[in-house]
């Protein structure tokens, strides 16, 4: 099986545009073109196409009729700074998990950087949901202002990562290395990362990003700690824009970390997901740096991310997609450009 560790519908909007500079938010779209592979390929969307409330069923179609993916980690996501609002609400992405059932997980995520109401948060999802993690931003944005906060933090981070291990979350995804401005650059490092390692070896921890900068320092933290992860949405990206960069990345962070503990992640809308695994079907690890076997790939591709939930590989679900995909793919964007 295939499962993208990381997926998140972004409501961009108009509903959900800043009221004051637009500057972060028309970023992302250049963003999304570079990740592509650039704005002449059929998998890019124009700017009119990224910059809507985007269709969780788009995204669905996108995993499951246009790719081979057969699972996927819906990521809850709060405000980032770039829009009114939260960016991925977990209401509707719970709503969109129980519409297809086998086919989807959901991570919980916070909003506030007062403890006990963090972690009320936390608790409602839990109970209303049925999450499957939890997904941590290392800043909170308010009315263009951000305030940054660490993972080895004994007055939010700690209490908040004993409830939830008391709430039985056992992975915990923490967006790193990509800095979101206005927040401080120094809270993206991965250094905060040591001590709750240590203090909570029953929970499992990913680097969102992981390798993008930061690579030694991410590195030297997984050769260290067996708990943490390294989720590559975003990373992967450079398979199609920076092959040999991605060859780098990927072969020093196997050597850290060994083929058990690297995920893949698309990070939908934000990129397609079947380029990118048509890439990786196809990649050869230069020379000078050991291959990717097949039993590599299908640690990366699903392997891991199937064993850190508690999950055997297995079929895909029988529904309309598997149904179909004999058929071939759909076209890329099938359903928002139908």
């Amino acid at each position: 099986m295939i499962v993208d560790a990381v997926v998140h519908p972004y409501d961009l909007g108009p509903d959900n545009w800043p009221t004051g500079d637009e500057t972060q938010l028309r970023a992302l779209h250049p963003f999304h073109v570079a990740s592509s592979g650039g704005a002449g390929n059929p998998w890019t969307l124009t700017e009119a196409e990224f910059f809507t409330d985007f269709d969780p069923d788009a995204m669905t179609a996108a995993l499951f009729a246009e790719s081979p993916v057969d699972m996927a980690i819906i990521h809850a996501l709060p405000n980032l700074g770039f829009t009114r609002g939260g960016v991925t609400d977990v209401g509707r992405m719970a709503a969109l998990r129980d519409r297809h059932p086998g086919r989807f997980l959901l991570y919980a995520t916070v909003d506030t950087p007062v403890t006990d109401v963090a972690i009320k948060q936390l608790e409602h999802q839990v109970v209303a949901y049925g999450v499957d993690g939890l997904k941590l931003y290392p800043a909170f944005f308010s009315d263009g202002e951000a305030i940054g906060w660490r993972l080895d933090d004994d007055d939010f981070a700690t209490p908040l990562l004993e409830a939830a291990r008391d709430l039985g979350i056992r992975n915990v995804a923490v967006h790193k290395a990509l800095v979101v401005p206005p927040a401080p650059e120094g809270v993206f490092r991965v250094e905060d990362l040591a001590a709750p390692l240590d203090r909570f070896p029953d929970i499992n921890f990913a680097v969102v990003h992981a390798g993008v900068v930061f690579l030694a320092e991410t590195c030297a933290l997984l050769a260290r700690h067996p708990n943490l992860y390294a989720n590559l949405e975003s990373s992967f990206a450079y398979i199609l824009s920076k092959p040999r960069r991605f060859a780098d990345m990927v072969g020093a962070l196997l050597a850290a970390a060994g083929p058990e503990r690297l995920l893949f992640g698309s990070g939908v809308n934000l990129v397609h997901p079947r380029p990118l695994l048509e890439a990786f079907a196809a990649f050869e690890m230069p020379d000078d740096l050991p291959p990717l076997t097949e039993g590599i790939r299908t640690k990366i591709l699903g392997g891991n991310a199937l064993r850190l939930h508690g999950l055997d590989a297995a079929e895909a679900p029988d529904d309309d997609f598997s149904r179909q995909l004999p058929a071939g793919f759909a076209p890329y964007w099938s359903r928002l450009r139908s």
